[in-house]
């Protein structure tokens, strides 16, 4: 615990203790102004009035009040706790001021501070200067901060300076200390002789004002906001030191917690591994033993023999199929061969349709998908887009427009019915008769088409025959 030398220094005469009070500073005083030497000689514990102490660090409340052999109640503000580094406390040894210890002027009264005072007001309500006031109240701590019922003495009859006497010190020395006019002192304090006065009364020394009382006051005041300030600062530090630990210590929890499922999870993996491993090595076994038992021989027999039984009736169909194509393809050659006896000066007058082409599908030819899955009844003869068609038999046209091969038209004679179709463009229309090599469209590629050609069908009594069997 340290107590500063400013804060205990005493004047040989009077020094900077006023009124049981030590100051920081000494307080200047007008008429005259004197500045007077500190000397480092702290104040006995057993002295009426109080000091300033500056705390340590590590200090306590009542480590302090112990070593002033004090109640921790005297202590203001009232601390028990570690105390901040650079805390100010008062220690208060005897009666506040305005008790009934000492004795004061005459002209001097006690006024109890109000709720909502302030020394302006006090001051004013007085006829008073705030300087004035302060002169006579050199005990204040603060000048905002006034508790309620908390007195003040203030001059009524005459203003100046209110000191308390102390031990070591007498009237003359304060007033030879301060320069006052002992005439003045006497009347303003009402005694005949200086010793009417003893250590613990007060005397008003008219004329001398501590006009640096104030800014005392106000840097004393900006000290201790700035010691509570880092003591706010200490301690908002300090739960966001523990804040951060709280955090990481959660945080290292979390993470605890995270890998100790992790595990679990890892164990279950395992566990489901090697399960699934059994469950295959059990399997396969069983295969194993299944590959060399008697039910798999019945089995490969049956198979093998639904198997010979499903080719015996695969080949027997592929024989029919053949048979019936080949008495398909014997009924329409005789087909041909009558309707060729029957219409032979019909097949004498057939004409090529087209001037220039090339032959690209055949009858029945199964060369491309479309041909695969519909029966190809005519041939196709590939020429340029636009090429005229003409017609290869005189008829009758009984369907011009788009059908069955796209844009088509049907010439009819007699039995026979000749197409022509995919055509880009028509030339005739239904219910005209044209006569062979008579124009009746030109090539495109119209309907159901892989490039411009025409299909080129005769069907004779409804039954498509090889038109190229016709064609000269």
């Amino acid at each position: 615990m340290l107590v500063s030398s400013a804060l205990l220094a005493a004047s040989a005469q009077a020094g900077s203790l006023v009124s049981g009070t030590l100051l920081p500073f000494p307080p200047s005083f007008a008429a005259p102004a004197l500045t007077l030497p500190l000397q480092a000689e702290p104040l006995p514990a057993s002295l009426p009035g109080s000091a300033l102490v500056i705390a340590r660090h590590g200090d306590t409340g009542q480590q302090i009040a112990d070593a002033y052999g004090v109640d921790v109640s005297a202590l203001s503000p009232e601390r028990t706790g570690t105390l901040p580094e650079g805390a100010v406390l008062r220690v208060s040894f005897a009666e506040l001021p305005g008790s009934a210890a000492g004795v004061l002027p005459p002209g001097v009264s006690t006024y109890l501070v109000q709720s909502g005072d302030t020394l302006e007001s006090i001051a004013a309500a007085h006829d008073l200067s705030v300087t004035e006031l302060l002169s006579a109240n050199l005990h204040l701590e603060t000048l905002n901060k006034l508790a309620v019922g908390a007195s003040l003495f203030v001059p009524q009859a005459q203003v100046g300076l209110l000191v308390r006497i102390k031990a070591g010190q007498s009237v003359q020395s304060l007033v030879r200390t301060y320069h006052a006019d002992p005439a003045q002192v006497a009347l303003a304090n009402g005694f005949g002789l200086p010793n009417e006065r003893q250590v613990g009364d007060y005397l008003l020394l008219p004329g001398v004002m501590a006009t640096g009382f104030r800014q005392q006051l106000v840097a004393r005041q900006e000290r201790q906001e700035e010691v509570d300030r880092q003591a706010r600062v200490q301690q908002q530090y300090e739960r966001f030191q523990a804040y951060r630990v709280q955090v990481a210590q959660e945080r290292q929890r979390a993470t605890q917690a995270q890998y100790e499922r992790y595990l679990v999870w890892q164990k279950q993996v395992q566990q489901q591994r090697l399960a699934k491993q059994q469950a295959i090595q059990t399997q396969y076994q069983n295969y194993l033993a299944w590959q060399h038992s008697e039910a798999r021989q019945k089995l490969i027999e049956k198979y093998a023999a639904q198997a010979q039984f499903e080719a015996a009736q695969q080949a027997a169909r592929v024989q029919a199929q053949a048979l019936a194509r080949a008495q398909a393809k014997s009924r329409q050659l005789n087909t041909v061969r009558a309707a060729s006896t029957a219409q032979s000066q019909s097949a004498q007058d057939l004409s090529w349709p087209l001037r220039s082409f090339r032959v690209t599908s055949r009858f029945g030819e199964r060369d491309i998908e479309f041909h695969k899955e519909f029966f190809h009844g005519g041939v196709d003869l590939a020429a340029p887009y636009g090429t005229p068609i003409y017609a290869a038999a005189g008829g009758t046209v009984t369907r011009s427009g788009y059908g069955d091969f796209g844009n088509n038209v049907y010439v009819e004679n007699g039995n026979a019915v000749i197409i022509y179709g995919h055509m880009s463009r028509l030339g005739v229309s239904a219910g005209q008769t044209v006569q062979r090599g008579q124009l009746l469209g030109y090539v495109g590629c119209s309907g159901i088409c892989t490039g411009p050609h025409l299909h080129f069908e005769v069907r004779l009594n409804g039954q498509a025959v090889d038109p190229l069997g016709l064609l000269p």
